[in-house]
């Protein structure tokens, strides 16, 4: 399980160190990545869980939207190079057009209103994943990931940056069916702007277990797990999340996701942030198939994040 692990904990969303808890979103490289995470780690609390199932080639579009215009999406391939490594690429964009646009005085009050801004900017990332370690209960694999916004256009302002990601995760087998994992993540370590920035570092803990007969009478699981995130300007976020799953997800079939969960994160516009989601996952008996996620996530006055996904697994 290790092995399909962290390496692109997230295609098109962040791995256990990325929320959508950013204060100022749009404001800078730092923020912009923070927006970006699965709809499947979104809708746990942004406690990264279900993504250490993952095997085989994916290639993987999402979307983040938060009405009434700002949108984030993007594409990326991953598969195996061998039993031991993963690797994968994808691009990424943000658009919000027709922003208004305002001044504040000299003494910091707010001014006046000055028409409109398009803001656009697009990037991409390149993941690596490599088993270190897999003796006797133990798989041990180490996480590496940078990250690059190409270009950011506000108005007549171009700026970029460029942020690499360093982490590893492991898994314990405690029983047939049952596994605990630990993560840890730190940044993104990098230079926005000529000034050097090391945004957060992520620790994380959870709990896999398969049930032979669920509360269906058929073959169900589900994953528990919370984290806890260091930012680099003194705040500290939590997150409490799960999913159960009907069916089996290395199976042909049907399999269908519940997800719920919560984050604490003080320093935004919602201190305790609850959502949700569901997802739909098909596959063959050659291993091909489709997924389909989807997350609703409140931040008070601001609104909701929607985050949605699909999938196409190759094998």
């Amino acid at each position: 399980m290790i092995r399909a692990a962290i390496a692109l904990t997230v295609a098109l969303g962040f791995a256990g160190a990325v929320t959508t808890e950013a204060a100022n979103v749009g404001v800078g490289f730092g923020e912009r990545l923070m927006s970006l995470t699965s709809a499947r780690q979104a809708g746990t609390g942004g406690v990264s869980l279900e993504d250490n199932w993952r095997r085989g080639d994916l290639l993987e579009t999402g979307t983040v939207l938060l009405p009434p215009g700002l949108r984030w999406y993007g594409i990326g391939y991953q598969g195996g190079v061998g039993s031991t490594l993963r690797l994968g690429i994808e691009g990424f964009g943000f658009s919000a057009p027709s922003i208004t646009r305002t001044t504040e005085n000299p003494d910091g009050t707010y001014g006046r209103t000055e028409g409109t801004v398009d803001a656009l900017e697009w990037g991409g990332r390149a993941v690596g994943q490599l088993t270190l370690l897999e003796a006797g209960d133990w798989l041990v694999g180490g996480l590496g990931r940078l990250s690059g916004l190409m270009e950011q256009s506000q108005g007549l302002r171009r700026t970029g940056g460029l942020g690499l990601e360093l982490g590893g995760q492991a898994r314990y087998a405690l029983k047939p069916g049952r596994a605990l994992i630990f993560w840890g993540l730190a940044g993104p370590l990098g230079r926005s702007a000529q000034r050097l920035f090391a945004y957060q570092v992520t620790l994380g803990t959870g709990l896999l277990a398969g049930l032979p007969i669920g509360v269906l009478g058929g073959p169900e699981g589900y994953a528990i797990g919370a984290d806890a995130q260091f930012l680099g300007e003194g705040l500290f976020d939590s997150g409490i999340g799960g999913v159960y799953w009907f069916g089996r997800i290395d199976q042909p079939g049907f399999t269908f996701f519940l997800r719920a969960g919560a984050r604490c994160a003080p320093h935004t516009a919602q201190l305790v942030q609850p959502r949700g989601g569901l997802g739909l996952l098909w596959r063959q008996m050659n291993g091909f198939g489709l997924q389909y996620d989807y997350t609703i996530a409140p931040i008070g006055e601001l609104g909701f994040f929607h985050y949605a996904g699909l999938a196409l697994r190759l094998q």
